[in-house]
């Protein structure tokens, strides 16, 4: 018996679906397409965010033993969530310490603050930063029901049209009042086709919903931490 292509299995398949059959791969296709190009775009977004954060790391890593404050002229030169947040983060500092925007170059230059914050406003200035993290978590975290979606629905509309088509097939064999098994397997073959798109949806978006995941999950880890490092330094400074 001739070897059918991969190709050939699915063409073949798919022309044995009834329209609801052809309408739910022709669905489950749509949503292929559209979950890749989502993933593709996400994967690109916390890839590049993943890098900057790197990149703002390894800077404020040398300048920190010089003095903390010494990243925030070099913020025209980064980008990304950690730069976001040390801006905010050292605007409420000046707005604390009543500097104004033409001081602000000298005093980010300088070794140490002019006085010691109290535990408020060392509170309120982590309050600030830890407020840009949480929105910028939530914009990363903004697509990922989508993809829980896919993974949850997409088997069961397969399952549905597998279901379907095999409850069409008995209903003809029923009429018939025989069965023949070359009458009944192109319909089944068309009906488990549904079967083979679900998971061809809801599979591929499981393990990219993981990846994706596990960037965001950097990048939260590197927030906090420039968080809780931040703050740190500024309590011991003088």
């Amino acid at each position: 018996m001739e070897q059918l292509s991969f190709g050939q299995i699915l063409l073949y398949s798919f022309s044995q679906s009834d329209a609801v059959g052809k309408a739910i791969v022709l669905l489950l296709c749509a949503a292929s397409i559209w979950a890749w190009t989502v993933i593709i775009n996400k994967w690109r977004e916390v890839h590049r965010q993943v890098r900057d954060c790197q990149k703002f790391v390894a800077l404020y890593s040398r300048l920190i033993g010089k003095s903390p404050l010494l990243i925030g002229l070099h913020l025209g030169t980064l980008r990304g969530p950690l730069k976001d947040i040390c801006r905010n983060g050292i605007a409420e500092l000046c707005k604390i310490l009543g500097v104004e925007p033409a001081q602000q170059e000298a005093f980010l230059s300088s070794n140490t603050l002019p006085r010691r914050l109290t535990p408020e406003e060392v509170n309120k200035i982590r309050s600030t930063m830890t407020q840009t993290a949480d929105m910028i978590s939530l914009s990363l975290d903004a697509d990922n029901k989508w993809f829980s979606i896919l993974i949850t629905i997409s088997p069961y509309l397969g399952l549905f049209g597998t279901v379907w088509g095999v409850m069409a097939t008995f209903i003809a064999i029923a009429r018939q009042g025989k069965i023949e098994i070359t009458a009944i397997a192109p319909g089944i073959s068309g009906a488990l086709l549904t079967t083979v798109a679900g998971l061809f949806v809801a599979i591929p978006t499981v393990f990219a919903n993981a990846f994706i995941n596990d960037q965001i999950n950097k990048v939260n880890q590197h927030m906090e931490a420039f968080v809780d490092n931040f703050i740190s330094t500024l309590q011991l400074e003088e």
